[in-house]
């Protein structure tokens, strides 16, 4: 039978536990149960839609692990990642391993991060101790094919034709047109001549619609009396989206390949001595083709489908004096790229148990070493392309470039990016009961040393802190937290900065007047708190720093470029953290004999010295030099997350509902603005939005354009865009932007499933509306430069004379059509969403067909990952967007086996 999600569940902090119960911050958990359902390569992509508070977005769906992730906006910061207590970033790692994931939101619950506390925190806490019994060992096995949706849908042949004659004609008017009625019927037919008349789909030719992965694990975990472990190896294989080359002796697709190891141990000497030891390394190997995955996708979009035969009659590369380049040698003949990541992470701690002293008095002392590095080696190679040149007597190829090739153990590394992390933290705690009354204090001094890539000096984070838990009856419950936190980037005699927090709650429920046969638990909480961001891009700011050989200065009557030394922006020696005062309010009840549990919270967030860049009008450009950053911004994140639970079970059937949803809105109240002489071009009270000009509608034919207000220097035609003069002075300018998009954010996620007899299903559903996506203008438009892509979705409703009402594109041009790319309200589009998520099914073997043979468990599952979309996008995935590397579905299946 599945597991049912459990509702007293423990949340290891700071290295003291807490129950929900007590808990008065704010915060979220999740289990293993609630991710290992999904099967991703990352655990960024396993949590989207099941923690309200927690936006997550993928932009990509290009293979390998700087690109399958998806990235964090917690109440409108990115979060903070932290895997045992110590701030990491990786990952790309075993989702049999999680334990849980708890998301901190409020002052209270991040305080103890000192001046990394603002931004939120994803809390990982992996598996450290079997559950069920003394030993047990697993196996998994799954295969699984990953289909991209939503692709790009390019115009070729005969219609691509038409529109670039077309789009010439609204260029130069009386032109000639590029392509002949004859040549269009060719390619329509089917009868042009294939090598002087290509006709290519570059993007389906090169770029799978289907790949496949493939994941082996193993984890051993056992339980005694002095010891606990869990151990695990994984093995995850996900294949390329390129095609590849069947004449190379290696492999030019952008595969990718991990090895995971991670051993967690605790070894009790005795009564009072705890070793604990935890391991994680983990091999990445990942590849691309030698003219690089991104560049071959630019090329695409780039290329006239028109342009030139993928290969000539004698099978040599095609190309022509346009375009020296080709798209499928560069994909299977350019050699590849090679990169390989390796982590290796070990902790060690030591507790003392020193009730010797006092009853409930322990220490502990932690070592945290990280280190990471990404080599690549480049094992690019050059090719020749071969264009025609057509006379009366025949034709003649011209060759251009020259054929390389690979010499074996050969190329050229690069260490592209080398991390060490040390984490020291000690901590000396009291836990003790008083009758009725419960202390809980944790001390903590802990210093950070990051070095980032050895290019820069180190990064010092330290904190010292003081957090008290207290509850009386489990009824009156208070929490108080304070933390003097330094980082050593700041000027000296001011890198030190205090934050306190408090939070209090009540449970009306264990009141003696309390007496409801509904509401089973009630309990009400709040806090308060300071909390703090130093920001990790500021390298000593405060002092003023110079290039070394710059070749700016000229002397003499003939101007010479002469080496020297070149002033960088201003030094700020004011510059310090941005800072957080955060309110949280929170409401938790239980009803029908704790089957149904709900929770309510409001958080009212503001943030004051954020780092802004000087605008026109409050800074002086009269200096000629740059402005550093400067503490001079604030804004408010405020919202209500909501969660709701509903959970039964009989003898043979089992159930659960959980849903969650989040409402957000947020304001700028400075940035220190000039004197503008329109309201709506201010940013303060404002959404952090972009600012634009209101388009409304087209120029038509017809209307007299010297009436209208226009940019000045661009005369437009019919089909244009057309702006509102904000002013009404008669020209579009900067005076006339305003705030673009002002919706607040309301995503929710509905997690459900069952289990019968030896069967469970499991399945997620995430939504994101009302949602406004601003799309780049020169993506959304044909022939963006000159003679590349047409996509269906640039074409198939603009405007042309017989289409000048209902259009929503504007006419077709060739090049960059300034006018019709100004940042403006023309370009957002509504991205709501709702989407299947995740679904999953298994049947799990009953016990007495498996006694035999010494198998405790076997369980069979199929799974899926992004199943079903319903958005108003037609053409794109309201995801990953614009992006070549569209989106993907998975259908994954395999087993799992417990001795």
């Amino acid at each position: 039978m599945a597991k049912l999600p459990v509702q007293d569940r423990h949340i290891d902090q700071w290295f003291k536990t807490i129950s929900k119960l007590r808990n008065v911050a704010g915060t979220t958990t999740i289990y293993s149960e609630d991710v290992n359902t999904t099967p991703v390569s990352d655990v960024t992509n396993a949590i989207s839609g099941r923690i309200p508070g927690l936006y997550s977005n993928r932009s990509s769906g290009r293979t390998g692990p700087l690109f399958d992730v998806s990235s964090f906006t917690l109440r409108g910061q990115s979060p903070l990642i932290v895997v045992d207590g110590v701030v990491r970033s990786f990952t790309s790692f075993n989702l049999d391993d999680i334990k849980s994931i708890t998301v901190l939101k409020d002052a209270v619950s991040t305080n103890m991060y000192g001046l990394r506390s603002s931004n939120g925190i994803v809390y990982i806490t992996t598996k450290d101790k079997s559950l069920d019994k003394p030993f047990e060992l697993n196996f998994s096995v799954q295969n699984g094919v990953l289909n991209q949706f939503k692709r790009p849908n390019f115009i070729t042949g005969g219609n691509y034709a038409e529109l670039y004659n077309e789009a010439q004609q609204n260029t130069f008017p009386g032109a000639v047109p590029t392509y002949s009625a004859d040549v269009i019927a060719a390619y329509k037919n089917g009868t042009n001549n294939p090598f002087l008349q290509p006709n290519n789909d570059w993007y389906n030719s090169i770029y799978k619609k289907n790949t496949a992965q493939q994941r082996y694990a193993i984890n051993a975990a056992g339980n005694g009396k002095n010891y606990r472990y869990y151990t695990s190896v994984e093995h995850f294989n996900q294949d390329g989206n390129f095609i590849s080359g069947p004449d190379n002796a290696y492999e030019t697709t952008n595969y990718y390949k991990r090895y995971n190891l991670r051993t967690n141990a605790q070894i009790d000497f005795n009564d009072n001595i705890q070793l604990g030891l935890n391991i994680f390394a983990s091999i990445e190997n990942s590849n691309e083709p030698g003219s690089l995955a991104s560049n071959i996708m630019n090329s695409i979009f780039q290329t006239s489908p028109l342009g030139y035969p993928a290969r000539n009659a004698d099978g040599s590369y095609g190309g022509s004096s346009q375009y020296s380049n080709n798209i499928l040698a560069s994909t299977i003949s350019s050699g590849y790229n090679s990169f390989n990541e390796r982590s290796l992470n070990a902790d060690v701690s030591l507790k003392f148990k020193l009730d010797d002293l006092t009853k409930g008095l322990w220490a502990k002392g932690l070592l945290s070493i990280n280190n990471y590095y990404l080599q690549t080696i480049s094992r690019s190679k050059t090719f020749a392309i071969y264009y025609p040149n057509t006379t009366g007597t025949g034709t003649s190829y011209t060759k251009v470039g020259s054929d390389g090739t690979i010499i074996a153990n050969s190329g050229t590394p690069t260490l592209g990016t080398q991390n060490k992390q040390t984490f020291v933290n000690g901590l000396l705690g009291y836990d003790r009961s008083f009758g009725k009354s419960t202390l809980n204090v944790l001390g903590t001094f802990n210093l950070t040393n990051l070095i980032d890539s050895y290019t820069q000096l180190n990064q010092i984070y330290q904190n010292a802190g003081v957090s008290a838990n207290y509850d009386f009856d489990q009824k009156y419950l208070a929490e108080v937290s304070m933390v003097y936190s330094g980082f050593n980037r700041y000027v000296p005699g001011k890198r030190w900065g205090f934050l306190p927090s408090a939070g209090l709650g009540w449970v009306l429920s264990k009141e003696d007047w309390f007496n409801s046969k509904v509401v089973n638990f009630l309990k009400i909480r709040g806090s308060i708190g300071q909390t703090a961001w130093a920001d990790p891009g500021n390298y000593y700011t405060y002092l003023q720093n110079y290039t070394i050989g710059s070749t700016g200065y000229n002397f003499g009557a003939t101007a010479t470029a002469v080496s020297g030394s070149l002033e960088n922006a201003l030094k700020n020696p004011n510059i310090t953290w941005e800072k957080a005062l955060k309110l949280d309010a929170g409401i938790e009840a239980q009803f029908l004999k704790k089957r149904l549990n709900v929770e309510v919270n409001y958080y009212n967030n503001k943030y004051t010295d954020e780092l802004i860049t000087p605008a026109n009008g409050y800074a002086s450009g009269i200096i000629g030099q740059s402005y550093p950053t400067v503490n001079g911004g604030s804004s408010r994140y405020n919202g209500i997350e909501a969660t709701a639970q509903f959970a039964d079970h009989g003898k043979d059937f089992s159930y659960f509902v959980k849903g969650n949803f989040t409402y957000a809105k947020n304001k700028v109240i400075s940035l220190q603005e000039g004197n503008y002489p329109y309201q709506w071009m201010y940013r303060a009270g404002q959404p952090s939005t972009t600012f634009g000009y209101e388009a409304i509608g087209f120029y038509q034919v017809g209307e007299d354009i010297s009436k209208t207000a226009n940019i000045p220097g661009y005369t437009p035609s019919p089909g244009d865009i057309k702006y509102k003069d904000l002013n009404n002075d008669g020209v579009i300018n900067f005076l006339d932007t305003k705030a673009l998009n002002t919706r607040p954010l309301f995503i929710f996620g509905l997690n459900f499933g069952f289990a019968y007899k030896g069967f469970d299903f499991n399945a997620l559903v995430e939504g994101r509306l009302p949602r406004e996506i601003y799309y780049n203008p020169s993506s959304m438009l044909a022939f963006s430069n000159g003679y590349g892509y047409v996509l269906d979705y640039t074409t198939e409703n603009r405007w042309t004379p017989q289409n000048p009402v209902n259009a929503t594109l504007p006419r077709l041009t060739l090049g960059n059509n300034t006018y019709n790319t100004q940042t403006s309200s023309f370009w957002y589009r509504r991205a709501d969403y709702i989407r299947l998520k995740n679904v999953e099914i298994g049947y799990t073997v009953p016990v007495k067909l498996l006694a035999k043979v010494k198998i405790s468990n076997l369980r069979f599952f199929v799974n899926g990952y992004n199943l079903l979309t319903w958005s108003k996008l037609d053409y794109f995935d309201p995801e990953t967007g614009l992006s070549g590397f569209a989106n993907y579905r998975i259908i994954n299946g395999g087993l799992s086996l417990k001795l």
